[in-house]
């Protein structure tokens, strides 16, 4: 067993597997208009990956027969995949809950026109990726973008996102780059001063997401020689009480190509369903799938430092 598993042996064996699928998770490409230095899919302009409509069909399918609480679009930037409209269509009309991850600028191109407003006719809550500000903190990770991410929140304030009776507007946040776990009710309270005390847009909540070791971040971390010392103070960080909550055993995620992933972080990294299960969307099973064992890895200390990843 490797060290996570072998840590969530010791602290509560019961988290070694899944106890239901309450978030069905759907990456549907890994195309993006950015390049972020935190990014654990590597995604970038230059990917190719993209989830067909047939694959969107039996995505809606499984949503049918799981009845789950949250279907949760994810990228690469979901917007820039064409048949995206499809896919919420579809879910939506099953009468399913939907929530689109965006990194808030790619709702500012070309491919997104017209999205906001399908987004908010259809009631789907936003989770947008904010960088910490000002723009001097985020050059390293995601570039000058802030100005931007404040365009598109103006945009999304204005169909109503955030505010009652509204979709739900929720931001996520992740650290610095060089930085580990952060307290989410420090940076809550930036962001409601930030956005809504200074600029006036409302949201929801914040989320505050632990960089994980995987992807282009990992590369960063192997380039600059620190890998080693993150995975320490994750590991340092190691927080038994957060195991009730960890997403992948409420979650099960759909991929582009149908293959089937315990979460966007195995995805990213490489770690397949564990042998024996169901392996892709045409195959599932939920009876099987919903008390599944779950693959973990070292990188999955992130969602259990300190009180959590969101």
């Amino acid at each position: 067993m490797n060290a996570f598993t072998c840590a969530v042996h010791e602290a509560d064996p019961s988290a070694l597997h899944a106890r239901r699928i309450d978030t069905l998770m759907v990456n549907v490409g890994l195309r993006c208009d950015q390049a972020c230095g935190h990014c654990h899919q590597s995604s970038s302009p230059d990917r190719t990956e993209v989830m067909s409509r047939d694959v969107m069909d039996a995505v809606a399918r499984v949503a049918d027969q799981v009845r789950p609480a949250l279907v949760d679009i994810t990228g690469g930037a979901p917007e820039l995949n064409p048949d995206i409209g499809h896919l919420i269509g579809t879910v939506r009309g099953g009468g399913h809950a939907v929530r689109l991850r965006t990194n808030l600028t790619a709702l500012l191109s070309a491919e997104a026109t017209g999205l906001i407003t399908y987004l908010a006719k259809n009631e789907v809550a936003i989770l947008a990726s904010v960088p910490m500000t000002p723009e001097a903190e985020v050059a390293a990770g995601r570039g000058p973008v802030f100005d931007r991410c404040l365009t598109a929140l103006r945009l999304l304030a204005e169909a109503g996102f955030g505010s009652r009776p509204g979709p739900r507007l929720d931001i996520a946040v992740n650290p610095t780059q060089d930085a580990g776990p952060i307290s989410q009710r420090e940076i809550e309270a930036h962001f409601r001063e930030e956005l809504t005390g200074v600029r006036g847009i409302t949201f929801d909540s914040v989320l505050v997401i632990t960089n994980v070791p995987v992807g282009r971040y990992r590369e960063s971390l192997r380039r600059g020689s620190n890998l080693d010392s993150y995975l320490r103070e994750l590991r340092e960080a190691f927080n038994p009480e957060t195991l009730t909550h960890l997403s992948c055993r409420t979650c099960i995620e759909i991929a582009w190509d149908g293959t089937l992933w315990d979460c966007d972080f195995n995805l990213g990294h490489g770690v397949g369903l564990a042998p024996g299960m169901p392996s892709h969307v045409s195959e599932f099973d939920t009876s099987v799938l919903a008390n599944r064992p779950v693959r973990f890895a070292e990188h999955c200390f992130a969602c259990t430092a300190l009180a959590g990843s969101g």
